[in-house]
């Protein structure tokens, strides 16, 4: 079985995101999902997942942070996402960074539907199988 734990501050995008991996990925999953950046990051040792999905712009810790810190401590496989709507900082500027920093693969908030179940097997395939 491979886990998968899945950070992000919103439940919905929380709720859409496991309901497209249970259904869409041909692989046994887990998901393991924290609104909490903090929690997720404090309970990541103990979860020892085999990939984390992780939005970036979160309250208090924040998904960059989140990424270093885990690159700090494994290698697990990341996949940052993000839905910015910053008018200075464009997404793919911020998944640039966090992919700089340590993330593996990025992806838009707007391409979730279309393209996570195909970009999570992809990536169970190449770095897991």
């Amino acid at each position: 079985m491979i886990k998968i734990m899945l950070v992000d501050d919103s439940q919905v995008i929380l709720s859409l995101i496991k309901e497209i991996i249970n259904t869409d990925v041909i692989f046994e999953t887990e998901v393991i999902d924290f609104i909490d950046a903090n929690l997720a990051k404090v309970q990541f040792l103990g979860i020892k997942p085999d990939i984390v999905i992780t939005d970036i712009e979160m309250p208090g810790l924040d998904g960059l942070q989140l990424i270093d810190y885990i690159r700090s401590v494994d290698t697990t496989t990341i996949l940052a996402m993000s839905g910015s709507n910053l008018k200075d900082n464009c997404t793919e500027t911020i998944l640039y960074c966090a992919k700089t920093i340590g993330a593996d693969y990025g992806i838009l908030k707007d391409d979730i539907a279309e393209k996570l179940s195909s970009l999570v097997t992809e990536i169970i395939t190449t770095q897991l199988c």
